[in-house]
């Protein structure tokens, strides 16, 4: 079949949430079909991977426009009544590109990876369509209005009813609707009913992210706590300092010598200032999270507003490494203590949990073991791409 695949952003490099599922989408499915991709870009350096997609696409239409370009779209959808989201990724130059590939080409599917790229196949009515959501966005921006002061908390709650309004239509004009957890299905058929929805989680490369920990590796003393994300996210932002401000001082009193590393890419200012601290180590971008995993005692992931499933929790516990996070964290995940992991949400308590895993090398030792056992059953990236193939073939 010719599918005609939209992605909010280019699906490489595969390095933060949505471009690793969307990258493993295409690349699972280029194995039996023949794939248009139509994107946006939002970093222009990230236009030199087009080639990398051409191995897997016939067409690749990536277009790159400057963040003024989007905020200047956002407002004119602020006053014109529409979704921030959908205004904010919507690029007439993208629009033409798509057009045309639709005028020249018999596409059997369409599949649009994130909502807002919905917009650009609404007039589309003779092509199935699949949606994958992903997570319930209009949810995410329901939480941030709780964490800003007004008139932003206001605007965020406009954005959620829009935005929830704009998923409902998308869901019931689309044959199929995927979400990446039973979790964010359960929200979204709460609210919209009688349209088909689907779970298909996120896989994960357990041949990729190993633990290769033997008695020359080196860990610093007193141990290292770490916590990966792309650190230009607000969720992320906030749990880092989250973390600093009410949970790393309490570790420090009994660990004088811990060091928490935040690894990710593009850090806020925010982030930035978390280094002036002592015993915070901002990395910024780096090439491969695998070596700060690699030397750390434990992994936090302190979030206190998410969607979905979190990556940093799966890549962290194919390592070999205790995860201790907040419930918003493990929402998308069902795991228990005895997958060695552990959920607290009180500061106090997740300081604590930390801290007996620093303490307790063979508790931390079979916790580690616990974790790589649950993701490996979990299943790779192949099975979710399986699904997905299932799902495209049943439409008609």
């Amino acid at each position: 079949m010719n599918i005609l695949y939209l992605a909010h952003r280019i699906p490489f490099p595969p390095n933060k949430g949505d471009k690793i599922r969307s990258y493993h989408q295409i690349q699972y499915l280029a194995k039996t079909h023949t794939i248009y991709l139509a994107c946006l870009v939002d970093d222009v350096d990230d236009l030199q991977y087009v080639d990398e997609l051409k191995k897997y696409c016939q067409v690749v239409e990536a277009v790159y426009e400057p963040l003024v370009t989007r905020v200047l779209r956002t407002g004119v959808a602020l006053v014109s009544g529409q979704a921030l989201t959908v205004g904010a990724f919507y690029s007439y130059t993208l629009q033409q590109k798509i057009n045309a590939i639709l005028q020249s080409v018999t596409i059997d599917r369409i599949i649009v990876f994130s909502s807002p790229m919905a917009k650009y196949v609404r007039h589309v009515n003779t092509t199935p369509k699949l949606m994958d959501f992903v997570d319930v966005d209009s949810e995410k921006w329901r939480e941030y209005a709780v964490y800003q002061k007004f008139p932003l908390s206001l605007l965020y709650r406009l954005e959620a009813y829009r935005l929830g309004c704009y998923e409902q239509a998308i869901a019931e004009e689309f044959e199929q609707s995927v979400f990446i957890s039973a979790a964010e299905a359960n929200v979204f058929c709460d609210r919209v009913k009688n349209c088909p929805v689907n779970v298909i989680p996120n896989g994960v490369d357990i041949d990729f992210f190993q633990p290769h920990r033997c008695a020359e590796t080196e860990i610093p003393q007193g141990g290292t706590i770490v916590f990966t994300a792309a650190m230009d996210y607000f969720p992320n932002i906030d749990a880092a300092q989250f973390f600093c401000r009410d949970i790393f001082p309490r570790i420090c009193e009994l660990f004088p010598q811990v060091r928490f590393d935040i690894v990710g890419r593009n850090p806020d200012s925010k982030v930035l200032r978390l280094a002036q601290l002592g015993r915070v180590n901002v990395t910024g971008t780096v090439p491969d999270v695998r070596p700060y995993l690699e030397t750390a005692s434990v992994a936090v992931v302190p979030l206190r507003i998410a969607r979905g499933v979190q990556n940093k929790i799966l890549e962290a516990m194919a390592m070999g490494l205790p995860v201790v996070g907040t419930s918003n964290a493990f929402e998308g995940i069902s795991v228990c203590q005895d997958n060695g992991i552990r959920i607290v949400d009180d500061p106090i308590q997740f300081a604590d949990e930390v801290i007996n895993l620093l303490h307790d090398s063979v508790l931390r030792t079979t916790c580690g073991v616990q974790a790589r056992e649950f993701v490996r059953q979990l299943g790779s990236w192949d099975d979710c791409g399986a699904e997905l193939e299932r799902l495209v073939h049943s439409m008609s």
